[in-house]
């Protein structure tokens, strides 16, 4: 019986593997139905990653700009080694001495 099964399994395989489907109700318009999903698409606009990705130029031309503008604007550089934290303390002493407090 197991045989019988087998063999049976063997001839349905095969015949679905000679059996060609019928594609021709697919393909029929094909193209007219592609380009009525491309049109239906442009007309919803622009989702808003889209206008994000298209400013990725106009932001890397800033980060550019302002690169080279840091590169090639360079202060001059204090000698002294407590000007970071002293700035700002002479006018202050000053104010007090001035005033009294």
């Amino acid at each position: 019986m197991n045989n019988n099964a087998d063999e049976r399994l063997d001839r349905l395989f095969a015949a679905a593997r000679d059996a060609r489907m019928d594609t021709s109700a697919l393909e029929e318009h094909f193209e007219t139905r592609v380009m009525a999903r491309l049109r239906e698409r442009r007309a919803e606009g622009l989702p808003w990653y889209a206008l994000i990705w298209r400013m990725v130029p106009v932001f890397a031309v800033l980060v550019v700009l302002i690169a080279v503008y840091s590169a090639s604007y360079r202060p001059a550089p204090s000698g002294d080694l407590f000007a970071a934290i002293s700035s700002g303390q002479e006018d202050y002493v000053a104010g007090n001495v001035l005033t009294g407090e």
